[in-house]
């Protein structure tokens, strides 16, 4: 398959965030997090789960290195193989009981769904999953937003307006809210605006929908097909 050159390049990135030091997580911690977000879609009591009534009926220990602790590694697993079924009283229970921040917890987020991403594409166009880099040392920042506050999601966001949002988001003043959530970790919502770009279109487009994004093999209304389709299989909130 020939895969374009800004796809590719995207990928690259993805996959070598994974093991570089983030906001909140070390290199190899992240690292940790996305192999165990691989390990998940292989995981035999996640597939036990997945087939409950409740997910949270069935206990057991997952398939997969362990090299975090078991009450993160279970926040993993759930993320990759039954987000559809999470809701907020399981999230605020995390933050209670596991020792995660809402930082800390955004920021796995983040790492777990790009390696998850990373997997599938490969899968999707006959590739064997790639191999993650060696852990690039250094010290996580550890920078908060200053504004970042409760404003209807389960964690903190930057808000509309002032110098954490303009330093994000420029003018925009508009923004859909799921190009906010991973927003109390600035970095990822960077590199999710990276990933956008190569693999859909510009955030600021996305609500524009006759914008046709250039060097595409489809247009703008099989995308939106293709999205709506995905989304669905994946039992996505929105």
């Amino acid at each position: 398959l020939h895969i374009r050159d800004d796809l590719a390049a995207a990928q690259a990135q993805m996959l070598a965030c994974l093991t570089e030091p983030g906001t909140w997580w070390t290199g190899a911690e992240r690292r940790a997090i996305a192999l165990e977000a691989r390990a998940a879609r292989d995981c035999a009591l996640c597939a036990e789960r997945k087939a409950a009534l409740s997910p949270f009926s069935v206990d057991g220990f997952h398939d997969g290195p362990a090299e975090l602790d078991t009450a993160v590694v279970d926040v993993i697993h759930r993320i990759v193989t039954d987000p559809g079924r999470l809701a907020r009283s399981w999230y605020k229970g995390v933050i209670a009981d596991s020792g995660l921040t809402p930082e800390r917890y955004v920021e796995l987020v983040a790492a777990t769904v790009i390696m998850n991403a990373v997997d599938v594409f490969a899968r999707a166009v006959g590739y064997a999953s790639p191999a993650l880099a060696n852990v690039t040392a250094g010290t996580p920042s550890k920078a908060r937003p200053l504004s970042a506050t409760v404003e209807g999601a389960w964690v903190p966001q930057i808000p509309v307006g002032g110098d954490d949002w303009t330093a994000l988001y420029e003018d925009r003043v508009s923004v859909p809210q799921i190009g906010r959530a991973l927003s109390l970790v600035p970095a990822e919502v960077n590199l999710l605006n990276l990933v956008l770009a190569s693999h859909y279109m510009q955030l600021d487009k996305v609500t524009n929908t006759t914008h046709i994004e250039p060097g595409r093999a489809i247009d703008r209304l099989q995308m939106e097909l293709v999205a709506s389709r995905v989304s669905a299989v994946n039992e996505c909130f929105y």
